[in-house]
């Protein structure tokens, strides 16, 4: 079967859209400054500097989006071949996993989430979730990843939903 492989760090802002959410974040940024300094500066006491919150706290959130635009990771792939399956993704500190293929033991696909449960020959087990991918690639992964796994010969079962995670 052939390899599928998805540059998931493509679809990133780009260079004229960084610029404008960064423009956005210095016009709030001044606004709310304008506002608590309009008082004492120029004599206006009509205007609250409690006023300057809102503009502050809209420059915060525009801050930390356009942040975020900045310096996402351009490393984040999913990988699925003949010997493994390897992926990097994440929102907030992405890690590399690989699995192989004859390490795996079992497959168990819900149909109502977006994840897949791998249950290793040793008994641990460890869920992808690939709700953090656009929903038409994590459909096409979830297809070749069990089309790879009736290849290989493993159980894949199929559930409406995964139990929930217990700790105890």
């Amino acid at each position: 079967m052939e390899n599928l492989y998805y540059n998931l760090s493509e679809e990133e802002f780009t260079k004229g859209r960084k610029i404008l959410i960064w423009v956005f974040f210095a016009i709030f940024f001044i606004g709310g400054l304008y506002v608590a300094l309009i008082g004492p500066l120029f004599g206006v006491y009509s205007v609250k500097p409690i006023m300057s919150l809102a503009p502050f706290g809209i420059s915060l959130l525009v801050g930390l989006v356009a942040t975020y635009a900045t310096i996402k990771r351009k490393d984040l792939y999913f990988l699925i071949d003949n010997d493994k399956v390897e992926f990097r993704y994440g929102v907030f500190r992405p890690k590399r996993y690989t699995f192989i293929w004859s390490d795996m033991k079992e497959i168990v696909m819900p149909h109502k989430e977006r994840k897949i449960k791998v249950i290793f020959k040793d008994g641990k087990s460890y869920i992808i979730d690939l709700m953090w991918i656009q929903r038409k690639k994590s459909i096409l992964i979830r297809k070749h990843f069990f089309q790879m796994a009736r290849e290989k010969g493993l159980n894949v079962l199929k559930v409406v939903q995964l139990p929930p995670n217990r700790k105890k």
